[in-house]
């Protein structure tokens, strides 16, 4: 009854790829970042900034009619940040629920609703929307096993029994394909329902192997009770695998989440109980679980799981009649689209290591292939999601496993990969996320044009505080900001003379490039996770194209000057960046940076953080190289 609950959401081995939704850009607005303070600010500390700001941005600041255009739209924005900020009850909204919030209540009548008054108007909208895109969207997703035996093809006295059985038989002798073990499929999509708090559920689930299978249809119904409590019942009909479960799931408290699971099947023997808890431990990044089948079949399983960085894993220990051992994995992320995992499993059960690797095409899909070895034998396996569904495709290689057999399906296997990946695979998916990104730029291209006349607008307006607070610096030997970009372009894999600090950056202040190198051109591509020292050809359509598109960065020198005090610039790591005054996001749903260059007391300095990444400069650490200081 268990799979009923679970149908079309099973893990494949730890690999999971979960797209995420783009988030419209309206919704990203940083208050706090709009005013340049931290969200734990006091009253004094925004009242003070938006002083300061109002000093700079006001129109009545400014003696030219384009800079006094530029002013009203820019001051606008700052003075609707503090007077959200400094009202007690609206700046509690907005810590909760956001712009999202504000708006919500603000679409009804007055601003200053209380709290309970805009948490309910919030609640009501977002449910809304939520309906209106299950409506729009049945959230189809499912996972499918294709189980094959390739060993007749590496094993001769395998083949010679086959060939025998099938002479018996008086069937022709197969040729050299893969052969079908068996098969088995769950799939499952929602269903709207009258309450927007309860979400139906159709699907169906079944197995094959070797002739004979079973299926079944599978009904469910999952509804959030309340703040903390949900529940979920399941129902599978069919064949032999009819059966029924009901879940619930409760807060117990800030750190633990307790559930309860009633089942009954025949094939398991009658009505089963489970209970279970899962606990964050020592930090945020880590939670442990105790789970107890109660029955038919009795037994116990612990473990504990952390994701933090690029490194993940998993532990596990169960206990019981049915099955008693250990398993687990570890998996390093190598990049932002590769992932090395390694599993270990040693128990009654099963005793069996594997190491795979999983590559992200885009943001939707994923290929993956992994080599188990244990008393099972020798499997190859290969996966592929998209989009919800998950195949999984596993290639019986040898029933025996031998140091032989597991050396050469270690490496030639990986090999094999990595050569496909070089040649296949990468340039692939490099053309799929250039595709991809070609379909946001254009769709986002009239809001990102927008949006950057008023960041140039808002720099226009900081020009001459922040000249001033350059002179100062330069005076002083001190921090002096020589070129900023933000936004989505090449990563470095090393400083070489004459880079400039992004491809296309051409300005008339100082520091541009290291040394006397060429002046450089636009990549177009804005890919932030390649080394550019390798070359790219494109035809003389394409170098047409990419020159005349607007480049997915955006020149933020004279914002990041105007941040600069007493020879510190520090950026917190919550600050929504494009929100910063000067900023904007030149690359909506794609990956952003914020690389600085910068000289402090006369030696040359470079930083590149990510859009989510706290800044503070100077730093040591960020000088650089003695052949790129000349």
């Amino acid at each position: 009854a268990g799979g009923a609950r679970c149908v079309g959401e099973r893990a494949m081995d730890g690999f999971e790829d979960t797209p995420e939704e783009p988030t419209p850009i309206a919704d990203k607005r940083d208050l706090y970042a709009n005013l340049g303070v931290s969200r734990d600010a006091t009253d004094d500390a925004i009242k003070k900034a938006y002083r300061a700001l109002a000093q700079v941005a006001h129109p009545d600041k400014h003696s030219s009619s384009l800079l006094r255009e530029a002013a009203s739209g820019t001051f606008g924005k700052i003075n609707e940040a503090y007077e959200i900020l400094s009202d007690v009850n609206r700046r509690k909204i907005y810590d909760v629920y956001g712009m999202a919030g504000l708006n919500a209540g603000l679409e009804v009548g007055r601003k200053h609703k209380s709290l309970a008054e805009i948490t309910e108007e919030f609640q009501r909208a977002k449910a809304k929307e939520a309906r209106e895109v299950m409506e729009q969207r049945l959230n189809f997703r499912g996972a499918y096993g294709f189980s094959f035996s390739a060993a007749h093809l590496f094993d001769k006295h395998i083949a010679h029994r086959r060939a025998v059985i099938a002479r018996r038989r008086g069937q022709p002798a197969s040729g050299p394909w893969l052969d079908l073990n068996g098969l088995d499929f769950n799939s499952v999509f929602d269903v709207p329902t009258w309450k927007e708090d309860t979400t139906a559920y159709v699907g169906a689930q079944g197995q094959m192997s070797r002739g004979a299978g079973a299926g079944g249809l599978v009904l469910g119904l999952r509804k959030t009770a309340s703040e903390h409590t949900s529940w979920e019942a399941a129902i599978v009909t069919g064949s032999s695998q009819s059966a029924a479960s009901l879940h619930v799931q409760r807060v117990l408290s800030e750190h633990a989440v307790g559930h309860l699971a009633y089942s009954f099947s025949g094939a398991q023997g009658g009505l089963g109980l489970e209970v279970g808890c899962t606990r964050a431990l020592y930090d945020q990044h880590t939670k442990g679980h105790l789970t107890w089948n109660v029955g038919p079949v009795g037994g116990l399983t612990t473990g504990a799981q952390r994701v933090k960085n690029k490194t993940s894993w998993k532990f596990d220990v169960s206990v019981g009649p049915r099955s008693t051992g250990v398993a687990g994995f570890i998996a390093r992320r190598l990049s932002k689209l590769s992932t090395l995992r390694f599993g270990l499993r040693f128990g009654t059960n099963a005793i069996d290591f594997d190491v795979g690797l999983l590559r992200k095409m885009n943001r939707e899909t994923s290929v993956g292939m992994s080599v188990s070895i244990g008393i099972r034998g020798v499997h190859v396996k290969f996966r592929f999601n998209h989009v919800g569904q998950r195949f999984q495709f596993p290639i019986l290689i040898s029933p025996r496993a031998t140091p032989r057999s597991g050396f050469l399906f270690l490496t030639i296997p990986f090999v094999v990969v990595g050569v496909l990946n070089t040649y296949v695979v990468a340039p692939y998916a490099l053309r799929l996320e250039n595709e991809t990104k070609n379909v946001l730029r254009q769709k986002y291209s009239a809001q990102v044009t927008k949006d950057k006349k008023e960041a140039t607008a808002a720099q226009a307006l900081l020009q001459s505080a922040a000249t001033a607070r350059l002179e100062k610096e330069r005076q002083k030997n001190g921090l002096v900001v020589t070129q900023a970009a933000f936004g989505n372009f090449p990563r470095r894999a090393r400083h070489k003379p004459g880079d400039f600090v992004v491809d296309g950056f051409f300005s008339d202040t100082s520091g541009a490039s290291f040394g006397d190198g060429d002046t450089g051109t636009s990549s177009g591509d804005g890919n932030g996770d390649r080394d550019t020292n390798k070359t790219e050809t494109k035809t003389e359509t394409e170098t047409k194209s990419t020159s005349t598109r607007e480049p997915p960065w955006l020149d933020v020198t004279t914002a990041t000057r105007f941040m600069v005090f007493d020879s510190h610039l520090d950026v917190n790591a919550q600050a929504h960046k494009p929100s910063l005054l000067g900023f904007c996001d030149p690359c909506p749903d794609e990956r952003k940076f914020l690389r600085v260059r910068y000289t402090y007391k006369g030696v040359l300095h470079e930083v590149t953080i990510g859009e989510d990444d706290a800044l503070a400069i100077p730093n040591k650490t960020h000088q650089l190289p003695e052949e790129c200081q000349k």
